[in-house]
């Protein structure tokens, strides 16, 4: 089993908030990459906008835990040292999950968003034949999917999907969705500018589908350097995951067909 981390944190940015400074986003990265083969696996930082945003694989949660908070630490120091003023708040999204052979991993990072953001998404990319065919053709997907809320309300689709979308309008979250059988499928996030995992592939939603799915509900989808908020953007890396080491990512929303 591993577990994939994504941890965005706000340390401040230029101007007014809208870049992550580079001094952050370097410390972060030598700070993983100082970890790698102790307590993770394998990393990858980048910037979210004003937010900085790293990807790490680990053999379990405890040794992530740990290492956010130090990353978390680390960065608030260099954060003051430069004059930056952030809320320092800082938000992780994780998913313990068995590898497959080409595992195949979809992170969503938003800039300008709301914590509810994902919560359409998620019912297109794993409730909605329409949006998603393969949930029709892919004999594991047919038997539909499970939806965890931030109160702890699961509701099961197709069946209960009705119910589900009265929910989500009453203002909860999903924050975790699992194939019938209990595979492990995504994970949410839930504080502002929230990130979103997707597995994809064999016997779960087909990347292109999952994409274009993600794409709207009041977000612009942009290539990972265009994500600066002055509206609200997203952006997907996509990583293939082999022993725990990422591979990539690709920059899945820089794409033509996904030009405005």
């Amino acid at each position: 089993m591993i577990t994939l981390t994504v941890l965005t944190a706000d340390f401040g940015g230029f101007p007014a908030g809208l870049r992550a400074h580079p001094l952050l986003v370097e410390k972060a990265a030598k700070l993983l990459r100082a970890e790698h083969g102790k307590r993770i696996i394998d990393s990858f930082t980048t910037r979210a906008g004003g937010r900085l945003a790293s990807v790490f694989t680990s053999a379990g949660e405890d040794g992530a835990v740990c290492v956010v908070d130090d990353l978390c630490a680390a960065c608030r120091i260099v954060s003051g040292e430069i004059g930056l003023s952030g809320s320092g708040g800082a938000e992780t999204v994780s998913l313990t999950f068995e590898e497959r052979p080409g595992e195949a991993v979809l992170v969503f990072l938003s800039a300008g968003a709301a914590p509810s953001v994902w919560g359409m998404p998620l019912c297109r990319i794993f409730a909605d034949p329409f949006t998603s065919p393969a949930l029709v053709r892919e004999p594991l997907m047919c038997g539909g999917f499970s939806f965890t809320c931030d109160d702890g309300s699961v509701f099961s689709t197709p069946a209960e999907i009705c119910g589900l979308l009265r929910h989500l309008e009453g203002g909860r979250l999903p924050v975790r969705v699992e194939r019938q059988d209990r595979l492990p499928a995504a994970a949410a996030g839930r504080g502002p500018d929230p990130a979103l995992i997707v597995r994809a592939g064999k016997g779960l939603p087909v990347v292109g589908e999952a994409i274009t799915a993600a794409a709207g509900n009041g977000l612009m989808a942009v290539s990972l350097c265009d994500m600066t908020p002055v509206r609200p953007k997203t952006a997907c890396l996509g990583f293939s995951i082999h022993d725990g080491m990422l591979i990539g990512p690709a920059d899945l929303y820089d794409d033509p067909v996904f030009g405005r």
